[in-house]
């Protein structure tokens, strides 16, 4: 049997086994270009085509896998309870000015809120996002009377 032959069968094995023991994708892109490369090596006693084959196909492998990967990475987070509370209504518990921390008041929690208008106490207020543990609000609207 050709050495290369043993040679590249080897390394897919030696691949497999490090993806295998490994959480995250370190070296698919590699066994495939060792296969590659194997099956060129069973028509070819070039050792320059091979490691030409070997370097093309994981580099292409790898570019080719990249846009999965980053679609897979940005999958939608999962909605956590704090972020179901956008677009609900709060009362300004301590009030503030711009720049500011108020505190309001969502269901009977206490939470620190920013506002980029002046929250005075007892106002209802419209949470409109969350960073950490901080409400972003807008005072509410004054409604029209109903007719």
């Amino acid at each position: 049997m050709n050495p290369e032959i043993i040679l590249w069968l080897a390394l897919v094995v030696v691949f497999i086994l490090v993806e295998l023991a490994t959480t995250a994708l370190v070296s698919i892109w590699l066994v495939a270009g060792a296969v590659a490369a194997l099956l060129v090596s069973l028509f070819t006693d070039s050792w320059t085509v091979e490691l030409a084959v070997f370097a093309v196909v994981s580099a292409v492998a790898l570019a080719a896998s990249r846009p999965l990967a980053r679609r897979l990475q940005q999958s939608k987070a999962p909605e956590l309870n704090a972020g179901r509370n956008i677009g609900r209504v709060a009362t300004v518990v301590a009030e503030a000015e711009p720049g500011r921390l108020a505190r309001v008041r969502l269901d009977g929690v206490d939470w620190a809120a920013e506002s980029a208008q002046p929250l005075s106490k007892g106002q209802t207020c419209v949470v409109t996002a969350l960073h950490g543990a901080t409400l972003t609000v807008e005072p509410q609207p004054e409604s029209a009377p109903v007719r």
